[in-house]
């Protein structure tokens, strides 16, 4: 006799297919994934990964990010997410960086200085990679990652005017968590470039161009949604004379819909439609949350994440204020690098 438990996932009924494939494309998932999933019979390595997303099978998790993605939901993107959408391989060092997410759950939950909203809904917060698998991750590389004839793309993806360009070509991300304000600044338009900068809090600083870009392509990557669609985020750095572009301009970010991601610049003068980009300090990001209180959020969060019940997270917690003793964790990403232990 056959139970539904002996069918696995076949169990699933006509009435339960519908929510699960909405669940799926809610965040994201295409019928182009389903297809990557099928191809070989499912004996690919996309599908091995997107197996692992789901279940969390082999993910390193700690206090920190599980709290933060717990609370930021799916304005988040990690280690797993890397991994499952970009196949990124990482050494165990750079692993265990990823857990110290910076930003504890007070700034999460505080009201936003920016624009009044709650942090955790204005904010996407993503682990920045320099290279992706030993190719440096620029402006360039992501046009490369993302051609014209699928979403998302860029606007200039063939002869772009900021080829030459260090923060299009050169520039990459530190290896580190970012916390960047999904849009501009309300009421940064219609102001030059200096008086943007100057309504930033401390807390916060002008974002670079491949900050911004980063930001845009993920969170369309994880919700469907394309910041500043009809505005421009102005940025840190200015152009470099070039034969299709002046020396001194701002380079600035957005104009994100259908038609593609616009890198562009700009000469400065106030307008109506480009704002200021902006970057949550990472000067400021001291985790001060104490350890209790950590554990009793925790444990109140997990009744609304089943799946991540483990008692080795609650060690985690304590490993993390130096208590006890440390864990040598077994890593699936782990590839033979000299700094990998």
């Amino acid at each position: 006799m056959t139970t539904n438990s002996d069918r696995g996932i076949f169990a699933l009924s006509v009435s339960e297919l519908g929510p699960t494939l909405q669940a799926l494309q809610k965040h994201g998932v295409t019928l182009a994934h389903l297809a990557m999933l099928r191809t070989d019979n499912g004996d690919n390595d996309y599908a091995k990964r997107f197996a692992r997303a789901l279940t969390r099978d082999g993910f390193q998790t700690s206090t920190d990010t599980r709290i933060a993605r717990l609370i930021l939901g799916a304005s988040f993107f990690d280690v797993p997410d890397w991994v499952v959408l970009y196949g990124a391989r990482f050494s165990r060092k750079e692993v265990r960086e990823a857990l110290k997410f910076p930003w504890h759950e007070d700034v999460l939950m505080s009201t936003c200085l920016l624009c009044g909203k709650t942090v955790k809904d204005c904010h996407f917060a993503f682990w920045g990679i320099e290279k992706l698998n030993d190719s440096p991750l620029t402006v360039v590389k992501w046009n490369e990652l993302h051609p014209p004839t699928g979403q998302p793309k860029f606007y200039f993806s063939t002869d772009p005017w900021h080829a030459g360009q260090p923060h299009t070509d050169v520039a990459t991300m530190q290896l580190r968590w970012y916390l960047i304000h999904k849009d501009i600044v309300p009421d940064s338009t219609r102001k030059n470039p200096g008086d943007q900068v100057k309504m930033l809090p401390p807390e916060y600083e002008a974002s670079t161009t491949i900050a911004e870009v980063m930001k845009d392509i993920l969170v369309f990557r994880k919700t469907g949604e394309r910041p500043n669609p009809k505005r421009w985020a102005a940025c840190a750095e200015r152009t470099i004379k070039t034969n299709k572009v002046s020396a001194g301009n701002i380079s600035c970010v957005g104009y994100f819909n259908e038609n593609g991601l616009v890198v562009n610049d700009w000469d400065g003068n106030p307008y109506g439609n480009i704002g200021v980009g902006a970057s949550r300090n990472f000067l400021f990001s001291a985790r001060n949350t104490p350890l209790l209180r950590r554990v009793f959020l925790l444990a109140v969060l997990d009744r609304f994440y089943p799946a991540a019940q483990h008692s080795a997270y609650f060690i985690n917690i304590l490993l993390q204020a130096d208590i006890f003793f440390y864990v040598q964790y077994f890593g699936i990403f782990a590839k033979p690098q000299k700094d990998a232990q």
